[in-house]
Order: C-alpha cells, then sequence, then structure tokens
C-alpha cells in the first residue's frame, strides 16, 4: 500500500491529506489542524511522517486494526490515526468493490439526518481514532456525530455514514 500526504490551502489556513493506493484504487482523509488546541500543520505532519512504516507496511484489507495499530505508538495523535482510518476504510471499500454503507454495514439504517437544533450532546469522530473506534460508542442513539466540514469534502462519505449510527449529525460551525 502506498501512502503520501500532502499539505493544502484554504481560505482558513491549512490542512493536511492524506492518500493511500493500492493499484488504482484511492483512499483519502484528512485533518484540519484547531490552532486554538496548539495545533498546526507542521504538528500534523511531523505525527503522519513517524506513523509512516506502520501504514506502509499495511495491507488494505487491514483497514479494520490499522487505527488500533496506530494508536499503540501515537496515542496523542487520534485526529491523524482517523484519518489514515478513513482513507483505509474507503480504499477496503472500493478493492472490495462496495460502499461505504455496505463495508460499515450501515445499509438499510435510516439515511444520515441533519440535526439542526440539537441540544444534546455530540462526538467528535476524529477525537476517537478510528472509524471503528467510532462505531464501537455506545449508546449512539443519545448522541449526535459532529461532522467537519473538510475544504473539499475529504472525509464526507465516511463521516455522514457514521452519522447513520447516531441520533444524526450536526455541522460544525
Amino acid at each position: 500500500m502506498r501512502f503520501f500526504y500532502q499539505l493544502e490551502r484554504y481560505e482558513e489556513g491549512e490542512y493536511v491529506v492524506v492518500r493511500l493506493e493500492e493499484g488504482v484504487n484511492i483512499g483519502i482523509g484528512a485533518v484540519l489542524p484547531e490552532r486554538y488546541r496548539g495545533e498546526n500543520y507542521k504538528t500534523i505532519m511531523g505525527a503522519i511522517e513517524e506513523y509512516r512504516h506502520i501504514v506502509e507496511t499495511s495491507k488494505p484489507e487491514h483497514f479494520a486494526t490499522i487505527s488500533q495499530r496506530l494508536l499503540q505508538h501515537f496515542p496523542n495523535h487520534p485526529k491523524v490515526t482517523f484519518a489514515i482510518s478513513a482513507a483505509a476504510t474507503q480504499l477496503f471499500a472500493k478493492i472490495s468493490g462496495m460502499s461505504i454503507d455496505e463495508l460499515l454495514l450501515a445499509e438499510g439504517l435510516p439515511k444520515p439526518l441533519h440535526l439542526e437544533n440539537w441540544n444534546g450532546s455530540t462526538v467528535i469522530p476524529e477525537e476517537m481514532g478510528g472509524v471503528l473506534e467510532v462505531l464501537a460508542f455506545p449508546q449512539k442513539e443519545k448522541f449526535a456525530l459532529l461532522v467537519r466540514n473538510y475544504p473539499k469534502g475529504e472525509m464526507e462519505e465516511v463521516l455522514f455514514t457514521l452519522s447513520r449510527y447516531f441520533a444524526g449529525y450536526v455541522l460544525e460551525k
């Protein structure tokens, strides 16, 4: 599996895009640094460089365990782990000829539900470390999933599929 990452710019600053490739199939994830938390693209890219050997030695079919392996080595970078996990999930779905809905067993669940006036608790998937870690979250029906607007919609399909397991989703403001 080939692993790439690059700096992208948008009106509010910089963010990092990760890309996994196997043949003609591609999975993409992204990390938006939050400056108020002391994050910037340099720290994100440094963490990604540290992950490189784990990701490059993985096979696409390891998509289900890649986040666990990354979190064991780098527990303080769940956003990077989530971006790589989302990219691996997309890649494996494409290789397997499935949609993300099929792969995450979301078919038959309600379509993503936008909760505009949600007053309850939210779950931030990027802080959980991986796609399957989000699915393992207990009592999902009592929480909304916070969906970030990535500049080019990099993880939109994965995030909206995950939201089908929750009460719905709220868009980050």
